[in-house]
């Protein structure tokens, strides 16, 4: 092989090896500029666009181990690596393809598993990370209180109503106090897992 040909093979199987996903886009009919704010939003998200030959980064691939997506490496393709975000990357090319009406995703590789077009672009229609990091907890905390209620309800039934009576859930000889059950279920030092037995009312 010629070695100008190997070097390039060699930094496209390095960048695809220090990437846990590869997106495979069309680029055709992108102009220069579009392609120069494309590349920024990309690099926005610590991600990396690179232009190359199909059949370079089909034998890149083929180096690194990775599957075989030879039948998509056709036309036009840009690809697309990154640190560890993937999500983000895929969204900076949703949001591009949707404002200039171009950049088709092909295909994608994500942690050694191959993504359709519209697996990857389902990823690029998810909400900002932090966002989803604060629905799951207002789900959790949802489901903590609701669960607080539903002991709260059994003990309740269980003594005949509520009597204002104080309970514990003893830790490692510590003790957590609440003027209810559901209270020391929502406040104790750690989220307790035993059963009902152990939370015991205090004499």
């Amino acid at each position: 092989m010629n070695p100008d040909k190997r070097i390039i093979i060699d930094d496209l199987t390095a960048r695809v090896n220090a990437s846990p996903f590869l997106i495979v886009v069309d680029y055709t009919s992108i102009t220069v500029p579009e392609f120069t704010n494309l590349r920024s939003a990309l690099a926005a998200c610590g991600a990396q666009c690179h232009v190359a030959k199909n059949n370079f980064m089909r034998t890149a691939l083929t180096d690194a181990g990775l599957p075989d997506i030879g039948e998509h490496l056709v036309g036009q393709t840009a690809f697309v690596t990154g640190a560890s975000d993937v999500a983000g990357a895929a969204k900076a090319i949703s949001t591009f393809a949707k404002a200039s009406k171009k950049a088709e995703y092909k295909v994608a590789i994500l942690d050694g598993a191959i993504l359709s077009a519209d697996e990857i672009r389902a990823i690029g229609e998810l909400p900002p990370r932090d966002q989803l990091l604060a629905k799951l907890l207002g789900t959790i905390n949802a489901a903590g209180s609701a669960l607080a209620r539903v002991i709260q309800a059994y003990v309740d039934k269980e003594n005949g109503g509520s009597d204002g009576s104080y309970y514990y859930f003893e830790l490692a000889g510590k003790k957590s106090y609440g003027c209810t059950l559901a209270k020391c279920v929502k406040t104790g030092p750690d989220s307790p897992t035993g059963s009902l037995s152990e939370l015991r009312p205090e004499n």
